[in-house]
């Protein structure tokens, strides 16, 4: 490798990545991370709205990227130890992990459950677009039709179909890269775990097509891994403050809707916003720093609602969310309502100024053949050699599949604070 052929990225959780371009493969890395399409990724953070609860989580979508086509690499690398025909899928794996997040939109995830579009969709469409990502993948004299290549892997249609599972199932490079990382952003301990253990103990199973755990130790790790995945979904995901500002956020979004005519918005984010179809060229204009520019002109918006709305969200004077102790949704509804007619009494209107958002997530989930999204179940071959489903082998994660992680919180301005706290006193506890 030549001082000229090297390109190293320093991070803070893999360290250097290196890629040398005098290697087909890793070349063809480097070309895409240099396109617009993905350099947009500096400008779209990984962890959406999260700096509001944890002050460092500002890292970005480009650097997870980079980080899981890393990993991936890594993994692969080690697989070939026992299965070098993987080898042969080493600019499809690479690829794959470093483009899988190149359709992520303004703010990652929140606007996604907001406004209901889906960014692998727009990762594909990106790909297979008018673009220069899609430009560099033709040019690949490596492996002819490549982006067509890359989107039936994101799709989960390709062959053989453990490489989809190397990108996105319950045990992927994706998470792996993510959970360390939000982990360091955020300044917690809770998404740790034994990575190259992990890496170390996973096989190709020929036979099943599949990537599976090895052993004991394997196993061990992956448990670690599940429960870390648990602990920050509980404790950073769906902190109760990120759940505040997401709500915030839908109602702020919800009302420059509704006066999109009396109030600033570009042509690009106008038509994202209204759910309008939008060209691949469109898209890609969008980002945080053009979604947060729209909120800070909405600040002097005429509409009073938007422009408190928007002041409140720029300045930080976040919401309030209370924990509605109870999974009936009639109760629920009730105290929504009760919420509503103290909110309007005060002078808010309750359309914008309450909300109930819901949390529901599992860390690991059997696989549901009938399901809208199957789940990739996660399999073991054991000290004996038989493969099993993680759960029957594990009494731990047996416990993690059948626990209820469904839970409900009341939104509200801190205004209103006294007043819904007589409401909480009227549920009864469902512990």
């Amino acid at each position: 490798m030549t001082r000229a052929s090297k390109r190293t990225y320093l991070d803070p959780i893999h360290h250097d990545i290196t890629l040398d371009r005098q290697k087909p493969e890793e070349k063809l890395i480097v070309d895409l991370i240099d396109t617009p399409e993905f350099q947009r990724l500096r400008r779209i953070q990984q962890l959406g709205i999260s700096s509001f609860t944890f002050q460092g989580a500002e890292s970005s979508r480009f650097t997870h990227s980079v980080g899981v086509m890393h990993v991936a690499g890594n993994l692969l690398n080690l697989l070939a130890d026992e299965c070098p025909d993987v080898l042969e899928q080493k600019a499809v794996v690479l690829a794959s992990a470093l483009l899988h997040d190149v359709g992520h939109g303004p703010y990652s995830h929140v606007t996604e459950k907001i406004l209901g579009y889906n960014h692998e969709d727009w990762s594909c469409r990106i790909i297979l677009g008018d673009t220069e990502v899609r430009s560099i993948l033709d040019s690949y004299s490596g492996h002819p039709n490549l982006a067509d290549t890359l989107v039936r892997v994101l799709k989960k249609t390709y062959s053989p179909k453990y490489v989809s599972q190397l990108i996105s199932s319950q045990l992927d490079c994706d998470r792996f890269d993510y959970l360390l990382r939000d982990s360091y952003m955020t300044g917690t301990a809770y998404g740790l775990f034994a990575l190259q253990r992990i890496l170390s103990s996973l096989e190709v199973d020929q036979s099943g097509d599949r990537i599976i755990v090895s052993g004991e130790k394997g196993q061990n790790a992956v448990e670690d891994y599940l429960f870390a995945r648990y602990s920050m979904y509980a404790q950073v995901y769906y902190h109760k403050k990120n759940l505040a500002v997401r709500a915030h956020l839908a109602k702020l979004i919800n009302r420059a809707k509704y006066v999109q005519q009396d109030c600033y918005m570009d042509e690009q984010t106008r038509r994202w916003i209204m759910g309008e179809d939008l060209a691949v060229a469109e898209y890609l204009y969008l980002d945080d720093i053009q979604m947060t520019y729209h909120i800070k002109k909405w600040t002097t918006a005429n509409d009073t609602i938007l422009a408190d709305l928007a002041s409140r969200f720029l300045n930080r004077r976040l919401f309030k969310a209370m924990h509605i102790p109870h999974k009936d949704l009639q109760l629920i509804k009730d105290v929504e309502q009760q919420a509503r007619v103290k909110a309007k009494a005060h002078g808010f209107d309750p359309d914008y100024y309450i909300a109930c958002e819901s949390t529901d997530f599992r860390p690991y989930d059997y696989y549901r053949p009938d399901s809208d999204i199957p789940q990739t179940n996660i399999m073991v071959r054991t000290e004996s050699g038989k493969i099993c489903e993680l759960s029957k082998l594990s009494g731990t994660i047996e416990a993690l599949v059948k626990g209820n992680y469904e839970s409900y919180w009341l939104i509200f301005p801190t205004e209103l604070t006294i007043e819904l706290d007589s409401i909480k006193e009227l549920v009864p506890s469902t512990k």
